[in-house]
């Protein structure tokens, strides 16, 4: 699952290529979901070091998980002479027509862990994110094998939450179906935001008498607003809940018994 080297290594092919064609620095323009997000502050750091290393310049620039922004910033990249561009959708359904705008100015085009839909883009890199859907689920219930389950799902407009959700269910299909796990409650988090996530299980407890025993929460950050509104009940701890990227919050709410799991998605 280590993406990281095999983006660097299609990037840097394709720099090559560029720099024969063209003896000019290399400019990669790298547009990002939301760097409110640690997930992306990390895969940041790490590439924009690499592709330095190699000799390019990157140009970051985040959406702060809003899709027109990130349209613009994807137009001010190509607009700029970028080379490559590495693309982080916020939503993968709305830009099929700045990439086709990159593709006629000749640049090359990767998304990066989230596909683009209806776009000729050049490379697709991202995880087994199915797998990381059933990993999460089967630590949950190995720790909780009945009672009342509460889904709380990704972004709505990310395909890889959807792709979770395909890998949490194959896991838990057959409990459900066995009457051994009872889902009450089925929500996605706009934007992946954690403060999103807490309202939702704020809402959740309300409605079911804060009867729950566990939460299907498909990355750290949703789980870090779950487990805030867990805290309020006096619950954390004491409801089984999922992750997702390894995050530092994380990684100190698993030491200290708050959070049950995380699914590390090695990068370098």
């Amino acid at each position: 699952m280590k993406i990281k080297n095999i983006l660097l290594t299609l990037c840097t092919s394709l720099l090559l290529t560029n720099v024969a064609a063209h003896a000019k620095e290399v400019k990669i323009g790298m547009a990002i979901d939301d760097l409110r997000l640690e997930r992306w502050q990390k895969d940041r750091d790490i590439f924009v070091k690499k592709a330095e290393s190699l000799g390019a310049k990157v140009f970051v620039q985040s959406a702060n998980g809003n899709e027109e922004t990130q349209m613009s910033q994807i137009e001010n990249m190509i607009n700029r002479g970028v080379d490559v561009l590495v693309i982080i959708p916020y939503n993968g359904q709305v830009l099929s027509n700045v990439v086709k705008e990159a593709k006629q100015e000749g640049i090359k085009v990767l998304a990066y862990d989230r596909m683009i839909n209806d776009a000729d883009i050049d490379f697709y890199i991202s995880f087994d994110n199915e797998k990381v859907g059933e990993l999460q689920a089967k630590a949950l219930v190995d720790i909780v094998p009945q009672g009342n389950y509460f889904l709380m799902g990704g972004s709505p407009v990310d395909n890889n939450a959807k792709l979770f959700r395909a890998g949490q269910m194959k896991v838990l299909k057959p409990y459900v179906d066995s009457g051994k796990i009872k889902v009450v409650g089925d929500q996605w988090v706009d934007g992946w935001l954690p403060e999103n996530a807490l309202k939702i299980m704020e809402n959740a407890l309300t409605a079911n008498n804060n009867k729950i025993d566990a939460v299907v929460a498909s990355n750290d950050a949703t789980a870090g607003g779950a487990i805030q509104a867990l805290s309020a009940q006096g619950l954390s701890g004491k409801v089984a809940i999922s992750g997702q990227d390894a995050d530092l919050a994380g990684i100190k709410r698993i030491a200290a018994g708050t959070q049950t799991m995380t699914v590390y998605k090695p990068i370098t």
